[in-house]
């Protein structure tokens, strides 16, 4: 995997670099697996990846009202 400087993230007019980006305490990047099994796993996944596809927009809304 490679190291990632946030080069691009400058660029884009983001003020913070790499090193001071601080992940939330509670990051979980992968859910539990007790919750995902059964034959439904999988609309459970992508019920999540429209969910955080949709926060992802609406936050990229805010920062570009906010930018202009």
């Amino acid at each position: 995997m490679r190291a990632v400087n946030g080069a691009l993230a400058l660029d884009l007019g983001f003020e913070t670099t790499a090193d001071e980006v601080t992940p939330p305490a509670r990051l979980s990047l992968a859910p539990s697996p007790s919750r995902l099994h059964g034959p439904d796993k999988y609309g459970v996944l992508e019920h999540r990846r429209r969910q955080a596809q949709i926060k992802a927009r609406r936050a990229l809304a805010d920062v570009e009202e906010q930018a202009g």
